[in-house]
């Protein structure tokens, strides 16, 4: 067998070099190929269109809207971008079933026929990326090129938009034809509706603003260009829903020069959301330049604590809690010893806020507000600073104090509502609602606020109230005597974007506004430091609150006005039952006398037969008199109002206090290191006055026994402790009567009527309740046999009291026993008169027991039942 030898040639280095790196080239344009494919694309789909599917359930309505209305550019980039997610997972999956196939041995993946799906799918693939790429950079330029030039339009009246026929355009089932005249003195304007920018949509506002310099006057461009088929098929029917390419027509006074007029400047610090108003609150603030002193008093009350208000607030709260106290008076049952109400304790920030009222040199003046009341405060170089939340077209509030900005904004919201007239209303969603106020009962929610489902619901009310008022408004109709600004507060949310722009920008002049938890690109953005202080704001409206210190408020603290206000409306309170009284036979009542809600007896007592030389009256004016052979001698030009205020502390107290309590009660803002030093000295001053207006007779007026303060009953004796005295001997059934009118006797007036402390307002209704019950133990007594004395009680319970209904309810019933018809109407009267001191109607039910008293007559008593 014949052997050939085959020579093998020897490849040259150069040539495998080549080859080497060749299949190193083809292997890298693959990788890059692959690569591209896997995460350019979807990379590509991200930046330039985003998410393509809504982030919401579609309603029906936004269902049929998507389905009759002409296809937009947008909506045909979603749909191409969904078509090409799902080309490029077939894709993946195509990949990813190779690699499968080359890790489990095989040398090259089996390539098969390329069907007609794949060819579809490659041309689908390079369409859409090319089809991405030429339309986003378009719409670029377009966009920009409109922004520097205005794409405002000066067109001379009666000629076309384009070359060509012109067409007659539907209006409201008729024929507008665009080339009408246009008024004398004016030139016909169209705009265009610019593309989205940024993720800001344009609007009829921003139109306004570009063709009038003023947003405000968006309802004349909405009434004339409402129904105007526009060239897309579209039709302007709702005025928040416009689309980009449509033309707004519009009419302006003809220009002095042919030059087109110009884009408007954008808002400066100056704009007018934001005004300064002098700091009326600082005796110096008339000064032509702010002084230390003026700086120090700013508008705003900070408490050191997160919290930081307005001076009309702090009126507003002291106003709410006295309010709260006379409805309570208002409503007690005469009769039924309930002192509930007289035990709940007031939270410490509306404590500190009365403190703050009761200041001798703050004089509280409201800043100027809004007719619609939507202004959002805070302060700045010693002025009070408000907002125009309507103007702004969304305010949103970032940073580490944005929360209790946003708080505070509620709560001034509230507490600045009208007595009569339109009321600002709130919409909040539920899940912000809690985020902002975790401990907050909805039963505390004042009636103005309503926690809403989500923002779409809040979204959907808004544009309902849009669509009335821009009726009303097109119509030149008066809004309903109850219509007031609707204010927004929310976290916006990107589903939402465009609706929310689109209501907060047309609503503005309609009394429509936001308050935005997060980036608002549309209106205004500020970032709060934890101090509520501006630190960076948006350009725009936002740019003049640098600097500015808004107002804060911590949730506990906010939960707690926002109760005490909704306490305030009163609409929480139950009405008295005005008939159906009880028996008087009913064992339930007992012997003893209702209500009386008095301490024990003394164990201090003076030695019979010796009178104190002292005498404290608390009730009416505060008054210490000094009595001897000369007679009486009155000492209170020789007190101040402090050491009245610790007298009668004292008096209350008979079996003595402890310094802690006595001090907390006084002087609520001492603090550490030394928190006695004011009592000490006070209670030095006070001994060192008696003993001088007594001539050194009398100096241990106060008696100190181990920390436990109390008046010495060997020198003072008060008309609280003769008064205590007597309420007791009224348990005895056979001196009941003579008790308890010489208890009526010694109540000449409301406690200590001349001082205005916080801690005194139980003491001082609970001794009122004591001698209404007295009252209303004394017309038991009398019973239906001496009409004619229990009129002239009932008469003496309305002079202490006459905010009670349950005693007029009565005076009436006596009256209409006695067959006194004709002053039913009288008494009605004066409950009516009394009750507007306060602010507050007649109840229907009392005008229905009136009428009915006029015509059936006598009805058994309530007040002593």
């Amino acid at each position: 067998m014949e052997i050939q030898h085959i020579a093998v040639r020897p490849v040259p280095t150069g040539e495998r070099v080549m080859r080497i790196g060749g299949r190193a080239l083809r292997g890298l344009f693959a990788v890059v190929g692959l690569s591209i494919l896997l995460v350019g694309l979807p990379w590509a789909l991200i930046h330039f269109v985003g998410w393509p599917l809504p982030g919401h359930v579609l309603s029906g309505d936004e269902i049929r809207a998507l389905l009759l209305n002409p296809m937009s550019p947008r909506l045909l980039l979603d749909v191409l971008a969904c078509l090409c997610w799902t080309v490029w997972f077939v894709f993946v999956l195509d990949v990813v079933r190779c690699a499968l196939q080359v890790a489990d041995g095989i040398a090259w993946p089996e390539v098969r026929s390329a069907g007609p799906l794949k060819g579809i799918a490659a041309a689908l693939v390079g369409t859409i990326v090319v089809t991405l790429l030429t339309v986003r950079t378009q719409a670029t330029s377009s966009t920009t090129s409109s922004r520097l030039s205005g794409d405002l339009t000066l067109t001379a009246a009666g000629a076309p938009l384009h070359p060509g026929p012109v067409v007659a355009e539907q209006h409201d089932g008729g024929v507008v034809d665009p080339t009408a005249p246009a008024p004398p003195g004016m030139v016909q304007v169209t705009e265009v509706v610019r593309a989205p920018l940024n993720g800001v949509h344009d609007s009829l506002w921003r139109v306004s603003e570009r063709v009038f310099q003023d947003g405000n006057r968006w309802p004349e461009l909405y009434q004339l260009n409402q129904g105007v088929m526009q060239r897309d098929g579209g039709v302007l029917e709702v005025p928040h829903l416009v689309q980009p390419g449509w033309r707004i027509r519009a009419y302006v006074p003809a220009p002095a020069s042919p030059s087109p007029p110009q884009v408007p400047p954008s808002i400066t610090p100056s704009d007018p959301s934001v005004t300064e108003v002098p700091n009326t609150a600082s005796p110096s603030s008339e000064s032509d330049g702010p002084s230390e002193q003026t700086a120090d008093r700013t508008p705003g009350v900070d408490l050191g604590n997160g919290v930081f208000v307005s001076l009309a607030l702090v009126g507003t709260v002291t106003a709410a809690l006295a309010s709260v106290r006379l409805w309570r008076r208002r409503r007690y049952r005469v009769g039924s010893g309930d002192r509930a109400d007289l035990h709940e304790p007031v939270a410490p920030v509306v404590q500190a806020l009365r403190r703050v009222h009761e200041r001798d040199d703050l004089q509280i003046t409201a800043a100027g507000t809004s007719e619609s009341a939507v202004r959002g405060s805070g302060t700045r170089h010693g002025r009070d600073v408000a907002l125009d939340l309507a103007r702004t077209r969304g305010l949103g509030l970032t940073g580490p104090g944005a929360a209790a900005a946003a708080r505070a904004v509620l709560v001034h919201l509230i507490a600045r509502q009208p007595h009569h007239g339109a009321a600002v209303r709130i919409l909040v969603p539920a899940a912000d609602l809690g985020r902002l106020l975790p401990d907050l009962d909805g039963d505390n929610l004042p009636s103005t606020v309503a926690a809403v489902e989500s923002l779409d619901a809040a979204l959907h009310e808004m544009e309902t109230a849009l669509l009335t008022r821009t009726r009303h408004l097109i119509e030149k109709r008066e809004l309903p005597p109850e219509t007031g600004a609707l204010v927004l507060l929310a976290s916006p949310m990107s589903h939402a974007e465009s609706r929310l722009q689109a209501v907060l920008e047309t609503g503005s002049p309609l009394g429509l506004a936001g308050v935005l938890l997060g980036h608002w690109r549309a209106g205004a953005t500020v970032r709060v430091r934890s101090d509520g202080t501006v630190s960076a704001t948006s350009a725009g409206p936002g740019d003049a609150l640098t600097g500015t210190r808004l107002f804060t408020l911590p949730p506990t603290d906010a939960t707690e006005l926002l109760a005490l206000l909704r306490e305030a409306e009163g609409s929480a309170a139950q009405a008295p039952t005005t008939d159906a009284p009880q028996s008087a036979d009913d064992p339930s009542r007992g012997s003893d006398i209702p209500g009386l809600n008095l301490p024990e007896a003394d164990p201090a007592e003076p030695l019979a037969g010796q009178r104190p030389p002292l005498n404290l009256r608390v009730f009416g004016t505060v008054e210490l008199t000094l009595h001897d052979d000369g007679g009486a001698c009155g000492l209170r030009g020789a007190l101040t109002p402090k050491q009245r205020e610790v007298l009668v502390f004292l008096a209350l107290h008979p079996q003595g206090a402890r310094r802690e309590a006595l001090n907390e009660a006084v002087w609520p803002d001492s603090r550490p290191p030394r928190p006695f030093n004011s009592m000490h000295n006070a209670l030095s001053l006070l001994r060192r006055a008696v003993s001088q207006a007594t001539d050194g007779t009398i100096g241990d007026l106060i008696v100190n026994d181990g920390g436990r303060y109390q008046l010495n009953p060997a020198l003072v004796s008060t008309d609280y402790e003769q008064l205590r005295r007597t309420l007791n001997a009224s348990h005895d059934t056979d001196e009941a009567l003579p008790a308890l009118r010489q208890a009526v006797d010694i109540y000449r007036a409301d406690l200590a009527e001349d001082l205005t402390a916080l801690w005194i307002e139980p003491f001082r209704e609970s001794i009122r309740r004591d001698i209404l019950d007295a009252i209303a133990a004394m017309v038991r007594i009398h019973g239906d046999s001496e009409p004619e004395s229990v009129l002239v009680l009932l008469e003496r319970a309305r002079q202490i009291d006459r905010y009670n209904e349950v005693v007029y309810c009565d005076i009436m019933r006596a009256q209409a026993r006695l067959g006194q018809f004709a002053a039913i109407p009288r008494t009605l009267n004066l409950l009516a008169t009394a009750l507007r001191e306060i602010d507050q109607d007649l109840d229907s039910d009392i005008v229905s027991l009136a009428a009915s008293l006029g015509h059936s007559g006598y009805r058994n008593f309530n007040i002593g039942r």
